[in-house]
């Protein structure tokens, strides 16, 4: 992987507020670095978790602490109106907007010391399975890999890669019981998780037996 030239891309894409484009960048560069040379760059390698992890990790590690570490996972939608739909841009459900949107739908996970906070693993969500729809008959998009699964994988991987810290914190949609069991009982980690409001908890075992009665 080229450091260089991902960076200078990453900062070009964050910089631009129209379309973004090889050509625009090497006339931005005055040919400096050729339109051919970055459309190499982005076709080379799948751009995956895998590889965000070896470019932060020396970072991580400089920065990381024994204790008071926080690992964040989210999940954000870009949206891609008119985008042709497949298996990454499809239909999702956006709990921002209460509707679906047609977009890339994007786990992410981040570790946080202090006031730094760094990106250690993605994952789109592939909605590889198609159905349908017996009500409407129209033709949808499912993942065989649910969501929650990809969240527990990606923690899993976090734990294996070695990286420091002591909460998992996400919001209610991954406020499911096993996702908490998964953190506290397998990862030995402690969590932050909103849950949904008509959900119950129990404290302690007095509160599950008197459920129970």
């Amino acid at each position: 992987m080229d450091k260089k030239l991902l960076d200078i891309y990453s900062d070009y894409l964050i910089a631009q507020n129209q379309y973004a484009t090889a050509t625009g960048l090497s006339d931005l560069l005055e040919g400096r670095i050729s339109h051919d040379k970055i459309t190499r760059f982005l076709n080379n390698g799948e751009g995956s978790s895998k590889e965000l992890w070896k470019y932060i990790k020396p970072e991580i590690r400089k920065i990381e602490q024994d204790v008071g570490g926080v690992l964040i996972l989210d999940d954000t939608i870009e949206e891609k109106t008119y985008t042709d739909e497949n298996e990454i841009i499809c239909w999702h459900y956006s709990h921002a907007k209460g509707r679906c949107v047609k977009g890339v739908n994007l786990l992410s996970c981040l570790v946080r010391y202090g006031d730094i906070a760094l990106p250690i693993a993605f994952e789109p969500v592939h909605k590889d399975v198609l159905f349908c729809d017996i009500a409407t008959r129209k033709l949808r998009r499912q993942s065989s890999i649910s969501k929650n699964e990809k969240f527990r994988s990606m923690i899993e991987q976090t734990v294996t890669n070695q990286v420091k810290f002591d909460y998992v914190l996400a919001d209610n949609w991954f406020g499911a019981k096993k996702n908490m069991e998964f953190i506290h009982y397998d990862m030995n980690k402690k969590f932050v998780i909103g849950i949904k409001a008509n959900r119950l908890i129990a404290l302690s075992e007095e509160d599950i037996t008197g459920s129970i009665k």
